[in-house]
């Protein structure tokens, strides 16, 4: 007989949003968008929250982290491994003022880690430290997956925290393919012998063809619908599932449209895309995990529910995740 293995689970999911926030006529009076307002509003945007010298990167994750391990009722000394994820390799480093500014050429501010600063930050003295990146927005997918693997494969860890930031530099364009984006940070603890939100199953598929999305940028869009439908019912049929035995759906911040056509192509119902609040747009790393803690706190998912979690990442990768509320 095998073995029974280990109840993995998110026992703590948290997100933050800088409050400063730009509307679509500004941001398209900035230049900052490629499409129309109109466009994009359509699509279910307003605006975009945008990350300044009151929400840095550093400080968001931190907040992010310490509210994650809250909401696992858990202490710093509880964490095992720190997971850092980032779609960009700016955000993988502190860009923080330096009172001592380095020479030119000088390489080693490009060691300065947020993952180090994150763990020193929230006194994380009994954590190993790593990273997962080169994923684009399924870049804190992946970093769960991880976390995941590690407690299976070593049992004497009990809790990871992962945690995922990108903030876009200064004056950045804020429309990739007809999506608004925002700055965000969140983090989640994946915990063994965690029966909320337990893990069932996984699922990624990737196309590094599309390796350079600026030369290709028509192919993604074309190849995104039917990969991310084979993906998602391959999905399913690993854990005997139908479309229709999915409660929720949590969605990426991409645009309505496209969360509405891959449901009708699916066969899950339209009404089991969870949609509540504002949107704050796609903020690459952290969209999930934002409307992940919304859903939570309603205390309105019964227990026993399947979550589908899906989403697309550049390089091109896309993952698919089910959970057991």
């Amino acid at each position: 007989m095998k073995p029974k293995r280990a109840s993995i689970g998110l026992s703590g999911v948290a997100g933050v949003l800088p409050a400063a926030t730009r509307d679509l006529t500004e941001l398209a009076s900035a230049g900052l968008l490629t499409s129309a307002a109109e466009t994009l509003a359509a699509f279910g945007f307003s605006r975009a929250h945008i990350a300044g010298v009151h929400a840095r990167l550093d400080e968001m994750a931190f907040d992010a982290a310490s509210a994650a391990l809250s909401d696992a009722g858990l202490q710093p000394r509880d964490i095992d491994i720190l997971i850092w994820a980032s779609a960009r390799h700016e955000n993988q480093v502190c860009r923080m003022d330096d009172p001592r500014p380095s020479p030119p050429n000088d390489v080693m501010p490009g060691f300065r880690y947020v993952s180090a600063w994150l763990q020193n930050e929230l006194e994380l003295h009994e954590a190993e430290v790593m990273a997962v990146a080169q994923q684009g927005c399924s870049t804190m997918f992946s970093a769960l997956r991880v976390a995941r693997s590690l407690l299976l494969s070593e049992p004497e860890r009990q809790h990871v925290l992962c945690v995922a930031a990108d903030v876009l530099p200064p004056d950045a364009p804020r429309e990739v393919l007809y999506n608004v984006i925002s700055d965000a940070a969140s983090a989640v603890v994946v915990s063994r012998e965690c029966t909320t939100d337990r893990w069932v199953g996984y699922r990624q598929i990737s196309r590094g063809h599309y390796w350079n999305p600026t030369a290709c940028p028509q192919e993604v869009v074309a190849a995104y619908f039917p990969t991310a439908k084979a993906l998602i019912e391959q999905l399913l049929s690993d854990h005997g599932l139908q479309p229709q035995d999915i409660d929720v759906v949590v969605p990426t911040g991409v645009n309505r449209s496209s969360w509405e056509i891959l449901l009708r192509l699916i066969g899950i119902p339209q009404e089991r895309l969870y949609q509540e609040g504002p949107s704050f747009g796609h903020t690459m790393t952290s969209d999930t995990f934002l409307y992940l803690q919304r859903l939570r706190s309603t205390g309105r998912i019964a227990s026993g529910s399947r979550l589908l979690l899906f989403t697309y990442g550049f390089g091109s990768s896309w993952c698919g995740l089910l959970l057991e509320h």
